[in-house]
């Protein structure tokens, strides 16, 4: 099975290649008003944009909640290739993907994961997940968090905490995991697991979750 993926925010873009169970994969940090190099991530794991594409089972993007700009520039990019080459175009919750990336960071088979990615300076984009030997299961919905609330949480001892989104975590909780950064490599894992349910993924559903209104300016 192949998969291309990707994960676009504000300040990173990352590729993926999955075949079968190996994945090779390639990120870079940039400034936030910097748009995707595509052509530059292509290259960068040795995939041919002209011919290699035929060679796919699936496209797969991290969804967000995330940057809208890069969000939107991800999800209209990758529907036209999946609509012209027939591919499915697999949408990934991208706190879903910091979870999963989380779980291989830590030693108990069974263990709470606590996900935020920051929105603003006062709120971040929040879910938690329980792992369970091999498999990720949603606790909560995902939705917005006030910051003054993840501080509470952060004084929890009983999970684990991963993401962008946490107020000094790394000083005040130990179980904070700063190894688990975004990527496209989670988003390729996870979409390896919802193609093989059988499910139809058609491009025009593969829409990008916001969970703040398009509008919404940063502060």
């Amino acid at each position: 099975m192949n998969i291309l993926s990707f994960d676009i925010s504000g300040n990173y873009s990352s590729i993926s290649l999955l075949n079968n169970d190996e994945i090779n994969t390639f990120i870079q940090t940039h400034d936030r008003k910097d748009r995707p190099d595509w052509d530059k991530l292509f290259s960068s794991i040795g995939f041919d944009s002209k011919n290699d594409f035929d060679e796919l089972d699936a496209l797969a993007f991290a969804c967000g909640p995330g940057s809208y700009t890069a969000l939107r520039i991800t999800a209209s990019f990758l529907k036209a290739i999946a609509e012209v080459k027939k591919l499915p175009l697999i949408p990934i919750s991208s706190l879903e993907s910091i979870a999963l990336e989380a779980s291989h960071w830590i030693d108990e088979a069974e263990a709470n994961i606590y996900v935020a990615i920051e929105a603003d300076t006062k709120e971040s984009y929040f879910s938690s997940y329980q792992k369970n030997n091999q498999k990720l299961n949603p606790i909560s919905v995902e939705g917005v968090m006030q910051m003054t609330e993840l501080s509470e949480l952060l004084k929890k001892d009983d999970c684990y905490f991963a993401g962008t989104g946490w107020p000094n975590a790394e000083v005040i909780n130990s179980k904070f995991l700063g190894e688990a950064n975004g990527s496209a490599e989670p988003i390729a894992i996870l979409a390896k697991t919802r193609l093989e349910t059988g499910k139809n993924f058609l491009p025009e559903t593969a829409n990008p979750v916001y969970l703040k209104t398009p509008d919404y300016k940063k502060s």
